[in-house]
């Protein structure tokens, strides 16, 4: 099944899909009823199916976003530009940042080690 019309499984019928017509149910488009409408039609089973596949987009966009903020030229490539100098240069100060914490951090195990000792 495909993201747009996938559901929770009806235990009675063995199926996502209406009882009647085996037909699956499709998601509402966004923001066409509220989330946590408690006279919205819809069953629990498919509430749940709903927030998780809502759930699973925030993740990917979170994870996306992640990705971005470590490098900045990411999405010029993506969109098959050249990423502009700007976005070149931070992700330079963006690498020389994590090699100085990578560093610290070493240092820091070390003066560990040897106040064990």
């Amino acid at each position: 099944m495909s993201e747009a019309n996938s559901g929770a499984i009806d235990p009675t019928t063995g199926s996502s899909g209406h009882p009647q017509t085996g037909e699956p149910f499709e998601h509402a488009p966004e923001d066409s009823h509220l989330r946590l409408d408690g006279k919205d039609g819809r069953t629990h089973a498919n509430t749940v199916a709903d927030a998780k596949r809502t759930e699973a987009i925030e993740k990917a966009v979170e994870e996306k976003k992640a990705e971005l903020q470590h490098d900045p030229t990411l999405l010029a490539k993506s969109h098959g530009n050249e990423p502009s100098r700007g976005a070149v240069k931070d992700k330079e100060l963006v690498e020389d940042d994590d090699e100085t914490i990578r560093k610290m951090d070493e240092a820091k195990k070390q003066s560990a080690e040897a106040h064990k000792h």
